[in-house]
């Protein structure tokens, strides 16, 4: 109940249209204005109503994925429709005298040039509706040889002033006339049908009904909510096929760090798609909806064409992912330090289709779709990129995740996370009865492979070489090896480089103390990790708990970054989840200030399981079947059977869930 401004109101997405509450803009999927480095979202100006009166109350319902702004007389209720998702809607109900209207339009679009501006009857003979057509193509494609891609936005006219009653306000959008139109017409059928509202409420209660994060810290829980709605709703939900629910597809351009809502010219990263997606963000809606994370790894497939040419200008063999991409896949980068250096991503995309196969228990992405290519291209990018210098290979002129410190040699991250890329091209290449190329294994290898820098005296890694312990860094960064890259080491050497890092991170991203409360959790340190957990919520803005780059209104304003930070923090963390290909590991704890947690949903190869965590104890249900597979959770020896909807109650501690020997995964 406070007047609201457009850097802290919740974003309204439906992955294929953006819309920042309260702001003069619409984005859509894939829609960007530019040539190569001055590459950004196109704004589509807002032609849409909203109330001018005073409002007492705004109310961001995040199970039913609606907006609504309350008067002393009307009420005005938001919507990016999930179903029906080249369309926003807006219902504004009067309920006496008389309100005022207003557009949020802007100033005209620098972005497009209008080819369609005009209003129209539409509707049956005599009872049509005016409608406003707004038709425009982009002013510069992002390459030489990009066409100009066009919008086309059909808007219910209005009046400037509303009597008492109900009334209905429908905005298309789609790359051509006929699409907007025939979406506009369906809304308006929708609305006949009585289903227009319910329908999208039904896709949002399907999502709430498979997965879920409830606990009874009322604070938290509303931020956990608030956290799962702006991520789940940046993913095409009609890659779930939810039953009994129309189907729409369309070519996904992938999520970018500020969400649909954000990403215009010189703003939130331009809407550019990052390592973010496929590291920060993916790996928690993994084990949620690994259907939405297959469109994100589609997205990388079918950008495979300018990762090539990046390689290819750099002078390297296979594929280098650009640093930022849009819809073409080729580099987008404003800044030529990051676009040289930062080479980490290529390393990353491959980590998102690791996961996604250990996660889905299904090569199908790699054998079938197009990731092996991917794979493939990205290890001999790295047989090209390293060096022998007599002793180990190495990767020189790098900038690793911490942005502080740019050419450097042997950035631990970049050169652990290269190693993962390899190992992995070899597991799949033999998956695929393919001969791996032995230069993989043997630039991996841990004796004389891949230099990890490491100081045998002070018992910690070095970010890179050179590096002198206490410099300040930006974000997390040798952290990460521990988890999520997973690389071996004594646990004293986990300790040292949390213990080292955190002294010396400048108040990092919104997604950085997510790392180093995960690493205290893999120690048992409950308090340190509970420190580092809070730390988090420096970066959260009331009143709508949206996520900040930095602690203050600084960076990209819903930072979804942040948001796949603090899932993995919650996800990884305090349940204690790492996946493998063969086994699912679980070790929890239970969350600050909560009495019980419920993990609702978990999925790993192709079952379901629930997680109830308790101070003591904790319940693992598996709540999906199939009658060929049995299987099981064990520690030390000690196995329980999980049978479908038969909960187990364990001690807290560190279990793994594996299928029973002698059953193999059907699907």
């Amino acid at each position: 109940k406070a007047v609201v401004s457009t850097q802290s109101t919740g974003i309204l997405s439906n992955s294929f249209i953006g819309h920042r509450l309260h702001g003069d803009t619409f984005y859509m999927n894939g829609l960007y204005n530019g040539y190569t480095t001055t590459c950004h979202r196109a704004r589509i100006p807002c032609h849409f109503p909203y109330v001018d009166d005073p409002a007492v109350d705004y109310t961001l319902d995040c199970k039913n994925a609606t907006y609504t702004v309350s008067g002393a007389n009307f009420e005005q209720v938001f919507y990016a429709h999930s179903v029906l998702n080249r369309v926003f809607v807006t219902e504004i109900s009067v309920h006496s005298g008389v309100v005022n209207l207003t557009s949020h339009a802007g100033a005209p679009s620098t972005d497009l040039n209008i080819i369609s501006k005009e209003k129209i009857s539409h509707g049956p003979e005599g009872q049509g509706t005016k409608v406003n057509v707004f038709g425009a193509e982009i002013k510069d494609p992002e390459t030489k040889t990009s066409p100009k891609l066009t919008i086309w936005n059909l808007t219910s006219d209005f009046p400037a002033t509303l009597d008492s009653g109900t009334y209905l306000f429908i905005s298309s959008f789609a790359s051509t006339h006929d699409e907007a139109l025939s979406f506009y017409d369906r809304a308006l059928q929708y609305y006949t049908d009585k289903t227009l509202l319910s329908s999208h409420q039904d896709s949002w209660s399907y999502v709430w009904k498979t997965i879920n994060i409830d606990l009874d810290d009322k604070e938290l829980a509303k931020t956990v909510k608030s956290s799962l709605f702006y991520l789940l709703s940046s993913f095409p939900q009609c890659a779930l096929k939810i039953p009994e629910l129309e189907n729409y597809p369309f070519q996904f351009f992938g999520v970018s760090p500020g969400s649909l809502g954000n990403g215009g010219d010189n703003n939130d990263y331009w809407g550019h798609v990052f390592w973010d997606q496929d590291f920060w963000m993916l790996p928690g809606v993994m084990l949620l909806f690994p259907e939405l994370v297959k469109e994100s790894i589609k997205y990388r497939i079918a950008m495979l064409p300018g990762a090539r040419i990046k390689a290819k200008e750099r002078g390297y063999k296979g594929a280098m992912y650009p640093w930022e991409s849009g819809r073409t896949g080729i580099d987008v980068c404003p800044g030529a330090i990051y676009a040289n250096h930062q080479q980490h991503i290529t390393a990353c995309v491959n980590y998102a289709i690791r996961q996604y196969v250990y996660v889905t228990g299904s090569w199908d992405i790699v054998s079938t779709d197009g990731a092996w290519d991917v794979v493939n291209e990205s290890a001999n990018f790295w047989l090209s990129r390293v060096e022998w210098d007599g002793n180990n290979f190495v990767i020189n002129n790098v900038m690793d995740p911490d942005e502080y410190h740019s050419d450097v040699n042997n950035s631990c991250f970049t050169n652990a996370a290269a190693r993962l890329n390899l190992l992995f091209a070899v597991e799949a290449a033999e998956r695929l009865g393919k001969i791996p190329d032995p230069r993989w294994a043997a630039v991996a290898q841990e004796k004389n492979g891949l230099k990890i820098p490491f100081d045998e005296t002070l018992r910690y890694h070095p970010e890179f070489d050179g590096y002198t312990q206490g410099t300040v860094i930006k974000q997390a960064s040798v952290v990460m090896l521990g988890y999520p890259l997973g690389s071996p080491m004594d646990d004293d050497v986990r300790k040292n480089d949390i213990e080292v890092y955190a002294k010396c991170t400048d108040k990092g991203p919104g997604m950085t103390y997510s790392m180093y409360c995960i690493g205290m959790l893999e120690l048992d340190e409950l308090a340190t990790a509970e420190n580092f957990f809070q730390v988090q919520f420096q970066n959260l803005r009331d009143p709508f708990r949206i996520w900040n780059e930095y602690p203050t209104y600084l960076g990209c304003t819903n930072f979804l970054t942040a948001i796949g930070g603090f899932l993995q923090s919650l996800l990884f963390g305090y349940l204690g989840l790492r996946v493998f290909e063969k086994k699912l590991q679980v070790k929890p704890f239970l969350l600050p200030k909560c009495t019980g947690v419920t993990y609702t949903g978990m999925q790993y190869c192709g079952e379901r399981f629930n997680f109830e965590v308790k101070k003591d104890k904790f319940t693992v249900c598996r709540t999906t079947g199939n009658a060929f597979q049995l299987w099981q959770i064990e520690k030390d020896g000690q196995k329980w059977p999980l049978v479908t909807n038969k909960p187990v109650s364990l001690d807290l501690g560190q279990y793994e869930i594996t299928m029973a020997d002698g059953y193999e995964l059907v699907y």
